[in-house]
């Protein structure tokens, strides 16, 4: 009997601890850090250099706005979930860090979960401090914020993670530097529509857990935009570039678009898996090759579809480096890689995809179809002398060389007999600045120089 009372005793305790957490009357006020100090029972507390320290749990109600203002520096305790059922407003004019309270802490951070809330984000450092969105009829909008050193406890899908279906987000400007998860995800049966634009992804997934840096579930109307990144791996072994996927083949009539990024040093460049239908245009991928077995990454890009229903359009990519130029392991997926004969039809694609010194084992796999479905591939430039028929058959794995296998169709090639001529030593290394699609700019005038085959690479 004692035990019976001392276990109500624990519980009613525990459930007074909870009910302790503080939250916000949901009038419509909004609350800074500042003012929340103020508030004996909100756990914030103003420190002698001026910081706020975060001990315990707080809700933002419906219909109230937290807000961070310049200079800010918000430092939260170990486990420490701030959630946000209103409006966040962390737009200070130039600059708010958010961090841990201590070597060894791991906040949860901040889940924003207002069905009807927006967040706007912008000149925001977040370290080892996680986000979480999601909600119907609320948009992110995060623009010149740096997410750093994100410590996996508040979700395993993202610094920057969406937990439920939502539109018109936009991620730009940021950057996602070492993150011990990947950078930005969603869940399998969340997706949501998101411009990812003109960010820099340096070395995430420290944990090398296998995810790609940039992560999205796609599904039902709502479009995904990848444009104009820079995505550099830290050369690990389970992580790559970017991902698509559709592995609970929903139904999707959404628009996804890979184009203008670089991508380097990952796993692999670019993935899609299940039912996806994706235009990938104009992307440099370059040493995507760090998986030590061929048979499971290495691709610059690789097409993964076992319902045999995604529709892939592939055009003007630069892929270098990788134990694989393109790969189709499985399944009959329409995947358009060049088709030149008839510039008036709806299908028309130039090709203009360029493969140089992908291979592995000794052997240059340029294209390898492992499928069942025809390949249209014309209009590209092979890693061979000359362009010539005999030539590329050499570097592409496909029905000739296994009755089973889908067929693929190369020729006409890109100007053909020309050779692809290799990027010289001289060049690499000729002391020129490059943007992110590797071109040559005029020198910096900010830090963030990186040095990547022998090129300085300007992410700041």
């Amino acid at each position: 009997m004692k035990k019976f009372y001392a276990f109500i005793l624990m519980a009613a305790v525990a459930a007074g601890a909870i009910a302790d957490d503080f939250t916000t009357d949901g009038t419509g006020n909004v609350y800074t850090f500042n003012a929340l100090s103020q508030i004996e029972a909100s756990g914030v507390t103003l420190q002698e250099d001026g910081s706020y320290l975060v001990s315990a749990n707080f809700t933002i109600a419906e219909g109230d706005v937290l807000q961070i203002v310049n200079n800010d520096v918000i430092k939260m305790g170990n486990n420490v979930q701030i959630t946000i059922n209103g409006d966040a407003d962390f737009a200070p004019a130039d600059t708010a860090v958010v961090t841990r309270d201590a070597e060894g802490s791991n906040p949860k951070g901040f889940w924003m979960l207002s069905d009807n809330g927006n967040a706007d984000l912008k000149n925001v450092t977040f370290e080892y401090v996680g986000v979480v969105f999601g909600g119907v009829n609320s948009s992110l909008h995060a623009d010149n914020c740096t997410f750093t050193l994100h410590n996996g406890k508040s979700s395993s899908s993202g610094a920057l993670s969406f937990n439920a279906s939502c539109d018109n987000n936009i991620v730009e400007n940021c950057y996602f530097i070492e993150n011990t998860v990947n950078a930005i995800g969603n869940g399998s049966t969340n997706p949501v529509g998101i411009i990812i634009r003109n960010n820099v992804f340096w070395h995430n997934t420290t944990s090398n857990r296998n995810k790609p840096q940039i992560n999205m579930s796609v599904a039902g109307d709502y479009d995904v935009i990848i444009t104009d990144n820079q995505v550099i791996g830290g050369q690990f072994t389970m992580s790559g570039g970017i991902g698509l996927s559709n592995m609970m083949g929903l139904a999707h009539s959404g628009m996804n678009i890979i184009e203008n990024n670089y991508i380097a040093d990952n796993r692999y460049g670019i993935t899609t898996i299940g039912s996806v239908d994706a235009i990938i245009r104009n992307n440099t991928m370059i040493d995507n090759c760090y998986d030590p077995n061929p048979n499971n990454g290495g691709s610059c890009i690789s097409i993964y579809d076992t319902s045999s229903s995604a529709n892939i359009y592939i055009e003007g990519n630069w892929m270098e480096g990788g134990l694989w130029g393109i790969t189709v392991p499985t399944g009959a997926p329409n995947i358009n890689l060049g088709k030149v004969e008839d510039p008036e039809a709806e299908d028309y694609n130039p090709g203009n995809n360029t493969f140089v010194n992908n291979g592995n084992s000794g052997v240059l796999y340029d294209l390898f179809n492992n499928g069942t479905a025809t390949i249209w591939a014309q209009g590209n430039t092979w890693n061979v002398t000359e362009q010539t028929e005999e030539q590329i058959e050499e570097v592409i794995y496909h029905q000739v060389d296994d009755s089973s296998k889908g067929l693929v169709i190369f020729m006409p090639a890109h100007n053909d007999n020309t050779a692809v001529e290799e990027i010289s030593a001289a060049q690499q290394a000729d002391g020129l600045y490059y943007n992110l699609m590797g071109i040559p700019s005029e020198a910096p005038t900010t830090s963030g120089i990186y040095i990547h085959n022998g090129k300085k690479i300007l992410v700041k």
